[in-house]
């Protein structure tokens, strides 16, 4: 089993038990906001040779002061983009809570995403790293124009982090 199979295999498992263990928003979170920024750079591949891609992908998750997780997820690169939103009633067991960690999970058809936000003791800075890994081959992701493209290989940028205090998707 290649290494590249075995984080496939690693980011999926974590998805798959990530309901099971949410835990609540820590009150030092609560009223904060935390922004995730990074890029991919993809190989994809559809009737004919390979195309290279690289996109920017930003998360601002909210925590509001009741404690629930709401996030904006912007991706942007050649040919386009998208920005999504989700209550929590879609980031339930998405988005876990465990003492000064952050982990955040996303599945787009056969890709999954695992962002993990490190905060410091204050609550006031963070840090974050992003695995990603496709579930094998013939995965498929859907592009900007709206075809679906397979995934050849996906590799993430270093993450940037940083919490502010308010409600930065009201903006």
């Amino acid at each position: 089993m290649t290494a590249r199979h075995l984080i496939s295999l690693l980011a999926i498992s974590f998805l798959s038990t990530a309901e099971a263990k949410a835990g609540a928003a820590p009150q030092q979170l609560q009223g904060k906001s935390i922004t995730l920024s990074w890029s991919e750079t993809g190989v994809f591949k559809r009737d004919g040779p390979s195309v290279s891609n690289t996109y920017n992908v930003v998360r601002v998750i909210y925590v509001s002061q009741a404690g629930r997780a709401f996030i904006r997820g912007t991706t942007a690169g050649r040919g386009g983009g998208m920005t999504k939103e989700a209550g929590p009633e879609r980031t339930a067991g998405r988005v876990d809570f465990q003492g000064n960690t952050v982990t955040v999970y996303q599945v787009n058809r056969g890709v999954a995403r695992r962002a993990v936000v490190t905060i410091d003791p204050a609550f006031s800075n963070c840090s974050a790293s992003v695995d990603v890994g496709k579930s094998g081959p013939g995965a498929t992701i859907g592009g900007y124009d709206g075809l679906t493209y397979e995934v050849v290989s996906l590799r993430p940028s270093a993450a940037t982090c940083s919490i502010r205090e308010g409600n930065a998707l009201a903006n």
